[in-house]
């Protein structure tokens, strides 16, 4: 992975850490108890779920993530990837669209072509 950029809210930064070596434990570092994530079609809703969503990705798709740009708009983070992995169209760039609650959290992530 490359060097993360300073732009990367703490959150957005541990949960692209945690993305890349599979570690969910630290997912409630990162969500908030009630955050929400949308990813292929599915959405996931707290961090319980959440954990499992990335267990479930990672075992399957052994995805990391390479920051590639990030812009900050009201109340976004959008942030462009080159995600590389064990799935067909591998590397693919994805959009990760952030949402942070008052506290820093991420309340909302959505992931888009």
């Amino acid at each position: 992975m490359s060097q993360l950029t300073p732009e990367l809210a703490p959150a957005i930064a541990t949960y692209i850490a945690a993305a890349n070596t599979g570690d969910t434990s630290l997912v409630a570092d990162c969500f908030a108890a009630d955050a929400n994530v949308f990813d292929e079609g599915e959405h996931q809703v707290g961090t319980a779920a959440i954990a499992r969503w990335m267990e479930d990705t990672g075992r399957r798709y052994q995805p990391k993530v390479q920051v590639l740009n990030v812009q900050h708009r009201t109340g976004k983070v959008l942030v462009s990837n080159l995600i590389t992995g064990s799935f067909p169209g591998s590397p693919l760039e994805l959009r990760y669209t952030f949402r942070l609650n008052e506290q820093g959290k991420i309340s909302r992530l959505d992931i888009s072509l």
